[in-house]
């Protein structure tokens, strides 16, 4: 009726289901309304037991009413309003999508023409518009949700040639995937014999997992190719991976697979330390040590280690330097004339770097990580005193001993003028003390010398000159 003047008031009729006496399906009155002037209504009743949106369509129809006469004389039947019912939401984490499906909203005149669904990530967040739907369709996927998070879904419909909406109950769901690896730390990559690289990762033994798999890329960005897989249950994967450890710097992490064949979790990465040792070409002598930078702890780099070894001995300490710090200038000035277990240096220098995890790791991992080693060969170090007298009250003037450093296959003779061999060794921290061997003194004057010896480029050198001998 359009003219309220002519009723007195609303039935309002719910259609009742599971109730008892009450067949299911059937109209029945929850309130009346007496104000012919009220147009809306919200449903607290109990009489039939309290509306349920959430788990149902709630429909609805009404009447107008006149009473004449003391009698209720009741109009037709308005046609049915019902509740949008947005059943729960479905998570398939194989594919990580929430799928959503809802009840048709019947009431709008004409039908509804759209409805827009809404979610947000929180119950304090904005909600954002997920997708319109014009085609008369009642569900819907939602693509790529992720882990470790709630969403809140709505249904709102509406029809294009009126203001009027009507909203769904709201849903919720939490995408938590169990068994998801609660540990996956890359503890190091390091350089344990020639042209191998030793892997270390710990990862989660109790994740519910298809399996774990070993990863290797030639970039920390780039494309990682499978080296080995791991089944569930696997607490720690060492691997050794052969590679030109002195050329090339590879990267390495470990992924969780689930029995969708869906990557859950992966690992921090773990790089080799790529070391280049080489003389320094401006004359000075100092070796250039460059390396890169190690990849990448959950603590981050501590400090790097530089150890040397001359001429083969025994690996030492030298110095250390900051984690942002990755090339070192060694100092072999005061190398130039040592003597290592009875010998003279070779000029030969090896280094190697050691990196340290700082503090900081999650899981109280401190990694180690070993450089290759990279040698750097000294140019010789050869010059001659012009003479010597055996007689000198200085120790250091009383033999003929040429300064020759960083040299191999060394070969020193002397000959007195008439071209006789007077003085012959192999052995450059021996020098001639002007005796042809028994201790007998050789007259003072002019003796020549020839010395032969093999340079770092592995080439024979020949010097030869004149020396006097003088008392």
């Amino acid at each position: 009726m359009s003219d309220v003047s002519q009723i007195d008031g609303y039935v309002v009729k719910r259609q009742i289901f599971g109730q008892p006496g009450v067949v299911d399906g059937s109209w029945n009155t929850i309130a009346d309304i007496t104000d012919p002037n009220q147009m809306s209504y919200t449903d607290t009743s109990t009489i039939y037991g309290a509306a349920q949106p959430a788990a149902r369509a709630e429909n609805y129809r009404i009447a107008a009413y006149k009473i004449v006469s003391g009698n209720i004389q009741y109009g037709n039947m308005s046609t049915g309003v019902s509740s949008v019912l947005l059943y729960p939401v479905s998570f398939d984490a194989c594919f990580m999508t929430n799928t959503l499906s809802w009840s048709p909203y019947n009431g709008f005149s004409p039908a509804v023409s759209s409805y827009n669904i809404y979610y947000t990530g929180g119950t304090n967040t904005p909600a954002i518009l997920l997708a319109t739907i014009t085609n008369g369709d009642t569900s819907l996927v939602h693509q790529s949700v992720l882990p470790d998070t709630t969403y809140y879904y709505i249904v709102e419909a509406f029809s294009d040639t009126s203001v009027d909406t009507a909203y769904s109950n709201i849903r919720s769901i939490s995408i938590i995937i169990p068994g998801n690896p609660q540990t996956m730390n890359a503890d190091y990559a390091t350089i344990d014999n020639y042209n191998e690289i030793s892997l270390s990762f710990t990862v989660d033994e109790n994740a519910t997992i298809d399996r774990y798999v070993l990863l290797k890329s030639d970039s920390l960005n780039g494309v990682y190719d499978t080296l080995a897989s791991y089944p569930a249950g696997t607490a720690q994967i060492i691997y050794t991976d052969y590679a030109r450890t002195a050329q090339e710097q590879f990267f390495y992490k470990v992924i969780a697979i689930n029995n969708c064949n869906v990557t859950t979790a992966e690992s921090n990465v773990a790089s080799n330390i790529l070391l280049e040792a080489q003389a320094a070409n401006d004359g000075s002598k100092t070796n250039i040590l460059d390396w890169t930078a190690y990849a990448e702890w959950l603590g981050g780099v501590y400090t790097y280690e530089i150890f040397r070894s001359i001429d083969g001995s025994a690996y030492q300490s030298i110095a250390q330097v900051s984690a942002n710090t990755t090339t070192y200038t060694d100092d072999i000035t005061n190398l130039i004339m040592p003597n290592y277990g009875g010998q003279p240096s070779q000029g030969h220098f090896c280094y190697y770097i050691l990196a340290t995890e700082d503090t900081g790791n999650p899981y109280g991992i401190t990694g180690a990580s070993k450089s290759n080693i990279s040698c750097a060969h000294q140019e010789a170090v050869v010059w001659f005193p012009n003479a010597f007298n055996p007689k000198s009250p200085k120790q250091e003037n009383r033999t003929f001993k040429p300064v020759a450093s960083f040299v191999s296959d060394y070969t020193l003779i002397i000959y007195d003028r008439n071209g006789s061999i007077v003085f012959e060794s192999d052995n450059p921290l021996e020098g001639w003390d002007g005796t042809t061997g028994n201790g007998s003194l050789l007259k003072q004057g002019t003796y020549v010398y020839m010395l032969k010896y093999r340079s770092k480029n592995n080439q024979i050198v020949e010097k030869s000159g004149q020396i006097n001998l003088v008392y």
